[in-house]
């Protein structure tokens, strides 16, 4: 199953108003809802799903995209044409809320479902980037190191890459623009 689909079907399964699948607010003001620490979104009356939502899926691609695989992905670009589409740790962000809901019981999914959930994040914890093709399916290390930093004023404690912060055990070491 490929991943939009896979998404689409634990997102029917989300048991509570999905952030994902609803309008950004449904308040009389219409204004987005704040982006706080948890506690202090939960006192503010920022809807559980919300907060969810910010922390962990919108939180996690933010340092997964502009903390991780857009600078790798700019670095590898000096060295010829990239993939147009790749899979694997970067796609932990969503993998990672709808497990999350898994967990709390805020979501139930079919069993197929379920097993390919557990695939998809399998995969992230154990392998980089992944390519699948008709008859192959390229399988890239994961690094050796990754040094990261904090992103200041962020309320979710997000992260990115430091300039020479990532390194495979082939001794590759993209130098990372901010």
């Amino acid at each position: 199953m490929i991943a939009s689909q896979l998404r689409g079907a634990l997102s029917a399964g989300v048991t509570h108003t999905d952030p994902e699948l609803s309008p950004v607010r449904t308040s009389k003001t219409k204004e987005p809802w704040p982006e706080l620490a948890p506690s202090q979104a939960l006192d503010s009356g920022v809807p559980l799903a919300v907060v969810l939502h910010q922390g962990v899926r919108t939180a996690m691609h933010r340092s997964l995209a502009h903390g991780y695989y857009l600078p790798v992905r700019a670095a590898l670009a000096d060295d010829g044409p990239v993939p147009v589409s790749w899979y694997g740790q970067q796609d932990a962000s969503w993998i990672a809320y709808y497990d999350v809901l898994h967990r709390l019981g805020l979501a139930r999914y079919e069993p197929d479902d379920a097993a390919h959930l557990d695939a998809w994040a399998g995969l992230a914890r154990s392998c980089g980037w992944w390519w699948p093709g008709e008859d192959v399916c390229v399988v890239v290390d994961r690094p050796q190191a990754v040094r990261t930093e904090p992103i200041s004023g962020t309320v979710h404690d997000q992260i990115r890459l430091q300039p020479r912060g990532l390194r495979y055990r082939d001794g590759w070491q993209p130098l990372l623009s901010r």
